[in-house]
């Protein structure tokens, strides 16, 4: 797990979830497939005190077709 401890003032809930989707994909794109076959990630957007509005995950799954 990694926090933003200084986050990124925006003009509101709307605007933070557009963030969140935005970074979603860059942060697992750099990841992927560094931990084996499965990942999955997720992006908790927070308010100035520190209570969650806003989740988005997303899953990365691999599988081999030959062995």
């Amino acid at each position: 797990m990694t926090r933003d401890e200084d986050g990124t003032e925006l003009a509101g809930p709307a605007e933070a979830a557009q963030e969140a989707k935005k970074l979603l994909p860059l942060i697992a794109a750099g990841a992927v497939p560094a931990d084996g076959e499965r990942q999955a990630f997720t992006v908790m957007v927070t308010d100035e005190e520190g209570r969650p509005i806003y989740s988005a995950a997303l899953s990365y799954v691999g599988t081999w077709l030959v062995r």
